[in-house]
């Protein structure tokens, strides 16, 4: 009768965390600890070899049913209570070598020969070290090494060692991390630095896809094992490094640049199912394309594995957070693990069918596509890479500078009412035409710039038999345009700009598509012309407001027409800043007189269309109501867009 014995190596990112907090500044034990996730589950392995027998290799190999990083299943017909005495003594040397970081959870249990089945066997070890009561027995055995109030011998095992190969490829100094710009030349080594986890999807549904095939079991948990490693990350960056520079055109199939992944990522743990590293800013993008050009070989080959039969994919979830470079490792772990779960989460909602990865960077939502799906969607991230470098572009040309940017960010983060967040938003935002002509993006380049900004704020489309107008949501300023205002400004800083020339790269915000272009102008039109004006109007009908008197929207016709009383909006800003100074009554007079001034001189203006009759008693009522000043911002946008709206409509009528 054989024994299968199940061992599981648990705990190594712990100990790997502990190492380096212990030592961070030490750049001996960051350049060792990069072949730590490998070497920590090789070195085990190795004990349990020497442990029972199995480095012979006809009779070794022949017992070994699984046998990966990490987890071991193999058979042996050594009698009971030798069993029991062989794990109890490599359970205290691992113990001991690690500081008690590393926890083996293994079991034992007899196999009648009539039932020696391997998928059987790997089935319910499976299921007996998920059991809490086996961890239980494993902590009992060994009672006396875990509470001996003995503190384990600091030194550090013998797995740690220098790789020379991995030494060339990945930094190993945390100071080497940061992009130095014209401040950190001869000054301190702080800086910001981006830090990486992934853990990839739908494991548990292709092993239990493929539950009764042994063979399959084995490639499929093999080929993770190797694929999801320092030796393989490495090999990667190598690869890349020899292919060359691909098009961000073609979605990058292949990564960018091989020579700036080269001495840019700081690996702390890559195995198992997790990766976690360190990345200078400027080669994140770039790592984040070699992930997915990991999970995409994984599939690959996954799909010749799993033959015909074989519809599940692989996908990797990423989390990626901006941190300072002399941080405890422990503190960037916990940091980026809340977005790590966010993309988790949203990967499992609406986007799971279609991504392959999703990444949740600094509270901003991106997703790398199956094949043929998703191009150019807004959360696309090769389509935000593409944009980075098209924002630095028009930065470039003095279209918008990173101060106005960083001015709007302050003032919409300061506000904490979502009402005058957005009021703020589409003043900053409103256009400012230098030609009617939209569809001239060169002309309006400003316009195009504006409207990419002011887009996020749409409210999402909704079911097709839904057609009433969309409006601007506020709650998306705090959730989706202040992140990735942020974002943006931290990519258009100099030091993270390309330096290897320009690249020829789909344009998005100005489209460079033809069929694009011309649905973009229309987009434009609604979202930069109508929906500001049409959103602040549906502010005001919320309430009885003293805005309907100078404004109105109505049906004639079958169209849609704004009404209005003749004022300029340089009257608004001069009543506000009256009211701001305690001089209410100067800016009711200032109102109605101007009021007055125009009915004398321009009878036929009134008589038009387009006006209103603005009544002065009600006006004088509501006035004394009020007690701040947002129906007075509201007129001076209203007015300003309609100004801007007219001047696109009377162009459009001349062509």
């Amino acid at each position: 009768m054989y024994t299968a014995i199940a061992i599981a190596v648990e705990k190594v990112q712990r100990y790997i965390f502990q190492v380096i907090d212990k030592n961070q500044a030490d750049e001996k034990t960051l350049r060792n600890i990069i072949s730590a996730s490998n070497d920590v589950a090789r070195s085990i392995l190795k004990e349990i070899e020497i442990e029972f027998n199995l480095n012979d290799q006809q009779a070794g190999d022949k017992n070994k049913i699984l046998w990966i990083s990490g987890k071991v299943v193999f058979l042996s017909k050594q009698p009971k209570e030798e069993i029991k005495i062989k794990l109890k003594r490599l359970y205290q040397k691992i113990y001991a070598d690690y500081q008690g970081n590393i926890f083996l959870n293994y079991v034992a249990f007899a196999i009648p020969d009539y039932k020696k089945d391997n998928m059987e066997i790997l089935r319910e070890a499976e299921h007996l070290l998920k059991e809490s009561a086996i961890k239980s027995q494993v902590i009992k055995d060994n009672s006396e090494v875990l509470f001996s109030f003995k503190e384990p011998d600091s030194k550090y095992p013998n797995h740690l060692f220098e790789n020379k190969r991995e030494e060339n490829v990945f930094l190993t100094n945390m100071d080497d991390l940061v992009v130095p710009d014209e401040n950190h030349e001869t000054g301190s080594s702080d800086g910001k630095i981006a830090i990486v986890k992934a853990d990839i999807n739908n494991l548990g549904s292709i092993m239990k896809e493929i539950n009764d095939d042994y063979k399959k079991y084995l490639q499929v948990s093999k080929l993770l094992s190797g694929k999801i490693s320092i030796d393989n990350l490495s090999k990667m960056i190598i690869k890349s490094k020899k292919i060359g520079k691909y098009s961000i055109e073609k979605e990058s199939e292949k990564a960018e640049s091989g020579e700036i992944l080269k001495k840019s990522i700081l690996p702390f743990y890559v195995a198992g199912d997790d990766i976690f590293y360190a990345v200078r800013i400027n080669a994140l993008f770039e790592s984040i394309k070699l992930l997915h050009n990991m999970i995409r070989d994984i599939n690959q080959e996954l799909k010749e594995i799993q033959g015909e039969s074989g519809k599940i994919e692989l996908s990797i979830a990423i989390g990626v957070v901006f941190v300072n470079n002399h941080q405890p490792v422990r503190y960037y772990s916990q940091m980026v693990e809340k977005e790590l779960s966010v993309a988790k989460k949203n990967m499992k909602e609406q986007k799971s069918l279609n991504s392959v990865v999703g990444i949740s960077m600094a509270g901003n939502l991106f997703y790398i596509y199956k094949e043929g799906l998703g191009h150019g969607e807004n959360d696309g991230f090769f389509r935000f890479c593409n944009e980075v470098v098209e924002l630095k572009e028009m930065m470039e040309e003095k279209i918008f500078t990173r101060t106005s940017l960083h001015n709007l960010l302050i003032n919409l983060e300061t506000e904490k009412d979502k009402d005058k967040q957005m009021l703020y938003a589409l003043y900053y935002l409103k256009p400012n035409l230098r030609t009617g002509d939209i569809g001239n993006a060169q002309e309006n380049k400003e316009l195009y710039f504006k409207y990419y900004l002011l887009s996020h704020l749409v409210e999402e489309k909704r079911d097709w038999n839904k057609r009433d107008e969309r409006y601007f949501v506020p709650e998306k300023i705090n959730d989706i345009l202040i992140p990735k205002l942020k974002l943006i400004l931290l990519f258009l800083k100099e030091q993270y700009s390309d330096k290897s020339g320009k690249t020829k790269v789909k344009k998005y915000i100005i489209s460079s598509d033809k069929g694009a272009a011309t649905d973009q102008k229309r987009r434009i039109r609604s979202v930069m012309f109508h929906k500001p004006i049409n959103y602040l109007l549906d502010k005001v009908c919320e309430y009885d407001s003293i805005e309907k008197l100078f404004i109105k929207k109505i049906s004639k016709d079958k169209k849609q027409l704004y009404i209005s009383a003749h004022f300029e909006p340089t009257i608004f800003y001069r009543a506000k800043m009256l009211m701001e100074t305690k001089k209410s009554s100067q800016a009711l007079r200032m109102i109605i007189n101007y009021n007055r001034s125009f009915n004398e001189n321009s009878q036929k203006e009134i008589e038009s269309i387009h006006r209103i009759n603005f009544n002065e008693k009600k006006f004088e009522r509501y006035f004394s109501k009020t007690k701040d000043t947002k129906w007075i911002d509201r007129l001076i946008l209203i007015y300003k867009y309609n100004e801007q709206r007219i001047i696109l409509k009377t162009a459009e009528k001349n062509i």
